[in-house]
């Protein structure tokens, strides 16, 4: 759906299948091609920032939601895509058959936060450089794979972020809405504090 903006460009909102980073330029990742469920192909302009964010992150095949600017070529009259927030909206492969494992509560003083009313929970995950060489990606994968488990993939919203200036101290992850913050975050870890965070014991009482 397209809004207004200012002079000639519009907001967009897409959503559909990632099929492939294209080369421009000097970068191999300057684009990205997605496919929507009409069957209609959409090239679409990455930024340095994005790039950077999303080259480790996607694969294809993946069910992606891109928000950005839609402006007119002046020479063709073709229109142009440029991503703002390119944003995994289901993980690579959703688990069906619950896990058997126990979820990990190894500090039992601690209790699950509830959530605020009309505010959206999400996860944020930092994917500059430094939180990347650390493993962020894996923590990123392992946190979709997690919600899939839970049934949580539609509720909790995976998002990737910028740097959050803890980077020694990578990965980096923050629960929302509480702003509950998390540093040095290892794929093992990530069940544990997810279930604390949003998944309802049955045996509780």
């Amino acid at each position: 759906m397209l809004t207004h903006m200012a002079k000639d460009k519009r907001a967009f909102c897409l959503e559909g299948r990632f099929e492939g980073f294209i080369t421009g330029g000097k970068s191999p990742f300057k684009y990205l091609r997605l496919g929507d469920a009409h069957g209609s192909q959409h090239v679409i302009k990455l930024s340095k920032a994005v790039r950077l964010m999303l080259f480790r992150y996607l694969q294809a095949g993946d069910s992606i939601r891109v928000v950005g600017e839609q402006s007119t070529d002046q020479d063709t009259g073709e229109p142009k895509l440029k991503a703002k927030e390119v944003v995994r909206i289901k993980p690579l492969s959703l688990v069906t058959t619950p896990t058997n494992q126990p979820l990990s509560t190894n500090d039992p003083s601690r209790t699950a936060v509830p959530k605020a009313k009309g505010k959206a929970p999400k996860i944020l995950i930092c994917q500059k450089s430094t939180c990347r060489k650390r493993g962020a990606a894996q923590v990123c994968r392992e946190v979709e794979t997690t919600l899939a488990n839970y049934g949580l993939t539609d509720t909790v919203q995976v998002k990737l972020t910028g740097c959050m200036d803890k980077c020694k101290a990578g990965p980096n992850l923050v629960v929302m809405p509480h702003k509950q913050k998390y540093t040095k975050v290892k794929p093992g870890q990530v069940s544990g504090l997810i279930a604390q965070h949003f998944h309802q014991h049955d045996d509780v009482g």
